[in-house]
């Protein structure tokens, strides 16, 4: 079981980032891994496979399978992270060795594409069932305008950061569970085309 768990466990984010340069994706990976956990969230998973397979462009090379490789594995340590719900789930963001500012900035592009990805699946504040997840989805939203340059490197915005950073975790999966008890009250139909 220990064994197991090992692999839910997300690579390191700068060695994720360098493997998949080879795509030129032209967006981050925290925006990137956003998306993807967006999309499991929403229960639309093969809309999330699409779209990792739209930013592929055919590419064919050794090193583009290899990133692939990387997406795809991402994208299922994610699924499984979110739909075992155990609090393990982790967030595609720059170590703790990097600055204030990129890591606030990584922040905010993570939560801007889980937001977008959970809109594109048809998911809005209102299809959550208690009011206290529609304020974390509202949440969300405005953690992806985050205003990085009024930050001021200190101990409080370091310390803000981090506690914003672990609300947006448990929010989501707070949604999730939300989405999952709303589908299974409607008998299995989200309304979610998948």
């Amino acid at each position: 079981m220990s064994e197991e768990r090992e692999h839910l466990h997300l690579p390191d984010y700068d060695e994720f980032s360098a493997t998949i340069d080879v795509l030129m994706l032209h967006i981050s990976t925290s925006l990137l891994h956003g998306m993807m956990c967006g999309y499991l969230c929403a229960g639309a998973d093969s809309h999330g496979e699409a779209y990792l397979r739209a930013l592929l462009n055919n590419k064919k090379d050794e090193a583009s399978r290899n990133a692939v490789l990387a997406m795809f594995s991402v994208f299922s340590i994610s699924q499984q992270q979110i739909n075992t719900m155990d609090f393990e789930f982790e967030m595609m963001l720059p170590d703790d060795e990097e600055s204030l500012l990129v890591r606030a900035q990584a922040f905010s592009e993570w939560c801007e594409g889980f937001t977008q990805a959970l809109t594109l699946s048809g998911i809005s504040a209102n299809q959550f069932h208690e009011e206290e997840t529609q304020d974390a989805f509202q949440h969300l939203i405005e953690f992806a305008e985050l205003d990085c340059d009024t930050l001021d490197v200190d101990e409080e915005d370091e310390r803000a950061l981090m506690e914003v950073s672990e609300y947006a975790r448990m929010a989501v999966l707070r949604l999730h569970s939300d989405l999952v008890m709303n589908e299974k009250e409607r008998g299995g139909h989200t309304g979610i085309t998948h």
